[in-house]
């Protein structure tokens, strides 16, 4: 193990899990406060695709700022380790989908 990993790797007494397995543009955007439900930011997990479509990811650190789309087709997995994640919203494609959604 790195001295990174000693950093991350510490188990974790409180986390954060969401999703929508039914994601239709009706749904969209769909705005997760990670931050507030961890009581800090957050700095590990994932999100996980998992639906015929694919999904837009943005990422904020702060909780007003977010970063450039991602964008995740279906059965495709995005590592949320070592960013600071305060929010996370996913926005639909044009085609439906579903998601997963988990944050220490």
């Amino acid at each position: 193990m790195t001295q990174f990993d000693d950093l991350y790797l510490i188990p974790k007494t409180i986390y954060y899990a969401d999703g929508d397995t039914s994601f239709v543009v009706g749904d969209s955007p769909a705005t997760y406060d990670v931050k507030t439900a961890l009581g800090k930011i957050g700095t590990d997990g994932y999100i996980i695709c998992d639906g015929a479509g694919d999904i837009l990811l943005t990422i904020s650190h702060d909780g007003t700022n977010y970063g450039n789309s991602i964008r995740l087709k279906s059965g495709e997995k995005f590592t949320l380790r070592a960013i600071s994640v305060s929010k996370i919203k996913i926005t639909h494609s044009g085609t439906d989908s579903g998601y997963r959604l988990y944050a220490v």
